[in-house]
């Protein structure tokens, strides 16, 4: 059995994760574990600080159990409390050993240069797909957006349209809604401003380059023609849009991580968009 990992809100305020990640795991007939982190320096405390650390988790694994009774009205569930400052390097460690079907988290949107959230570590980095969830939704409806580059002509970046489509069209059948296709070919408001380009004529040429790609799509995951949609301009402005003018509760997205100073400086589609969307955005590797 497949299992969802899911990492519980802090401080047990809030059970935003949990609850959306029951309800993925009823559909999928998978098994939730829930992992409770938490971390104190009690490095320089000797014995105190090992008794300290005891305490609090066993206080921490009560309420986890209370918690997780409340939430999730049957047994398919495990949980643990882990003591641990890096969040992403636990789970990306798990998500590497026990492929999970996927992660789950509550989104915390917001970056700086110096400081790199959990969210960004795990969207560039876990093997596994990564489901950000939206505490506060555009849409209560669970339709689904799919974005994909439909004009790349990179075999990897071809593939990842596929696993997007494939993905989307899975969860959209097991939730019983629609699946709207989103493509954003890139404009610019320059060349525009000198008369060379508009995006009702990039638009046009979109549609009919990319015809008979979009009926095979269509064929293949069984997504009405209607519902692929082609809006110029810059992806993590379109996208958003999109998610709230057909009312998806889901954002499908495929992310390539990058390292070192390139991922604080240049980010990428996915992390961008986040800064925009109030749905829940399921990120996936090629």
């Amino acid at each position: 059995m497949k299992t969802i990992l899911v990492i519980a809100d802090p401080n047990f305020e809030k059970s935003v994760a949990i609850k959306q990640a029951y309800k993925l795991a009823q559909v999928y007939s998978a098994k939730l574990h829930v992992v409770y982190f938490y971390y104190e320096d009690v490095h320089g405390l000797g014995t105190k600080g090992e008794a300290f650390k005891e305490s609090l988790i066993a206080r921490m694994d009560d309420k986890a159990n209370d918690q997780l009774a409340e939430v999730c009205d049957n047994n398919n569930h495990t949980y643990e409390v882990v003591w641990e400052k890096h969040i992403h390097t636990w789970v990306n460690h798990f998500a590497k050993n026990e492929q999970p079907l996927m992660v789950v988290k509550t989104g915390n949107r917001s970056e700086t240069m110096f400081y790199t959230p959990t969210d960004w570590h795990l969207i560039r980095e876990c093997p596994a797909p990564v489901l950000i969830v939206a505490q506060d939704k555009w849409s209560k409806t669970p339709d689904i957006l799919a974005a994909v580059d439909l004009q790349t002509q990179l075999p990897d970046k071809q593939a990842l349209n596929h696993k997007i489509l494939s993905t989307a069209a899975s969860l959209a059948s097991k939730l019983n809604v629609q699946v709207h296709v989103c493509f954003t070919p890139l404009f610019s408001p320059v060349l525009r401003d000198f008369g060379l380009q508009y995006k009702d004529e990039v638009e046009a040429q979109a549609r009919k380059d990319l015809s008979a790609t979009i009926v095979a799509l269509s064929e293949q995951y069984k997504v009405p023609l209607d519902n692929f949609h082609i809006h110029a301009g810059k992806p993590e402005l379109v996208i958003p849009s999109m998610a709230a003018k057909y009312k998806a509760g889901i954002v499908v997205i495929g992310t390539v991580g990058r390292k070192g100073i390139s991922q604080k400086l240049l980010g990428n589609t996915a992390e961008n968009i986040l800064s925009f969307l109030k749905t829940d955005v399921l990120a996936l590797k090629p």
